[in-house]
C-alpha cells in the first residue's frame, strides 16, 4: 500500500470514529473494504489518490465477476463515496471518482417477522429455573418491548432504564440516543433479573479478564462467566431459542425489532411514532413496515374470510 493512500485511509477511519461518531462495527467494515481496495489498488499499479471513474468502474466490474453479492458491492461503493468525498474536503483531490457511481439494483428485502404463536413460543421454551434461562427471558422480553438493535442491547447498561418512568435510554447509530417505554412485563422481568441474577453472575467474572472484554461492572447483559454479554452472544442465544420452540426459518435478534415495528403499526401505531421508536434518521427506512404489515393483513384475511 503506498504510502500517501495509506495515510489518507487511516485520517479517514480516525475521523469517522472520533468526529463523526460512527459505531466501531462501522469503522471496522469500512477499514476491511478499503484494505481489500487498495490491494486491489497495488495489484494493477494504480495511484489510489489520483484514480479516475474508468478505472474506479473496473474494479467493481472485478467484484461483480467475483460474484460478490450486490448488497456487498453496494456497501463497498458507500464507501468508496465517504472515502473520496473526504478527500475532496481535504483538498487531496479536485473532484470524487466515485460520485457518478451508480448502484446495482437491490431487490427489496421484506423482513421476518413473528406471528403472535412463534413468538408466544419463543417466550415460553426458556428455562427459568437457572441463571441463563432468567437472564434470557429478560433478555429476549427486553428486545420484543423496545425493538432494540442488537448492538444496543449488548450496550445497555443499569443507569439506561429508568424504572419509575418505564423506559429505557438507548444508544443508536452515530451515538443518537433515544428514549423507548418499556411495558410492564419487562419492567419487572428486568427488575427480578437485575435484583436477584445479574449478581450472582458478576460474581462469577474471572479475576483476569480478557483484555478485548468490555468493563463488565456497568453492563446490563452479562455472560454465565460474569462478562459484558457480546452482540454475537445474544445472536447465539435467540438462534438456540428459536430451534428450541421449533422456529424453522433463521431468526435473530433483528427479527424481534421488525416484530416489534410490525406488531405496532399493526395496532394502529402511526409511522412518524414507529420511526423514533426504531431510531430510523429517515422514514423511508420505517415505511418498508407498512408493506410488511400490509402482507400480514391479507394472510389474515385469507385464512379467515369465507369466501378467501
Amino acid at each position: 500500500m503506498a504510502p500517501a493512500i495509506d495515510t489518507q485511509i487511516t485520517a479517514f477511519l480516525t475521523e469517522l470514529r472520533d468526529i463523526r461518531g460512527l459505531s466501531e462495527h462501522t469503522v471496522t467494515s469500512y477499514a476491511s473494504d478499503l484494505a481489500a481496495y487498495a490491494d486491489w489498488g497495488e495489484r494493477n499499479q494504480y495511484d489510489l489518490m489520483d484514480i479516475d471513474y474508468r478505472n474506479l468502474r473496473g474494479y467493481l466490474a472485478e467484484l461483480d465477476a467475483a460474484r460478490y453479492a450486490r448488497t456487498t458491492i453496494a456497501r463497498k461503493m458507500a464507501c468508496l463515496r465517504a472515502f473520496y468525498a473526504f478527500l475532496a474536503e481535504k483538498d487531496l483531490r479536485e473532484l470524487s471518482p466515485a460520485e457518478l457511481l451508480q448502484s446495482p439494483k437491490l431487490g427489496r428485502h421484506l423482513p421476518k417477522a413473528l406471528n403472535n404463536d412463534e413468538l408466544q413460543g419463543l417466550l415460553d421454551v426458556v428455562d427459568e429455573s437457572t441463571l441463563a434461562g432468567q437472564r434470557d427471558s429478560a433478555l429476549l422480553e427486553f428486545l420484543y418491548a423496545t425493538g432494540a438493535r442488537v448492538s444496543e442491547a449488548a450496550g445497555i447498561v443499569h443507569a439506561d432504564i429508568d424504572y419509575d418512568s418505564g423506559r429505557v435510554r438507548l444508544l443508536g447509530k452515530g451515538s443518537k440516543e433515544r428514549f423507548v417505554p418499556l411495558h410492564p412485563l419487562a419492567l419487572t422481568k428486568l427488575r427480578d433479573y437485575e435484583a436477584q441474577v445479574r449478581p450472582a453472575l458478576l460474581a462469577k467474572q474471572s479475576k483476569t479478564p480478557l483484555p478485548t472484554l468490555a468493563p463488565t461492572p456497568a453492563a446490563l447483559f452479562l455472560s454465565t462467566r460474569g462478562n459484558a454479554l457480546s452482540a454475537d452472544a445474544i445472536r447465539r442465544i435467540v438462534h438456540r431459542y428459536a430451534t428450541l420452540a421449533g422456529i424453522t426459518v433463521t431468526l435473530s435478534p433483528h427479527s424481534l425489532r421488525h416484530s416489534f415495528a410490525t406488531d405496532l403499526l399493526d395496532e394502529g401505531l402511526d409511522l412518524r411514532s414507529v420511526q423514533e421508536l426504531l431510531g430510523h434518521a429517515n422514514l423511508s427506512t420505517t415505511q418498508i413496515y407498512t408493506h410488511l404489515s400490509a402482507r400480514r393483513l391479507k394472510e389474515v384475511y385469507h385464512q379467515a374470510h369465507p369466501r378467501a
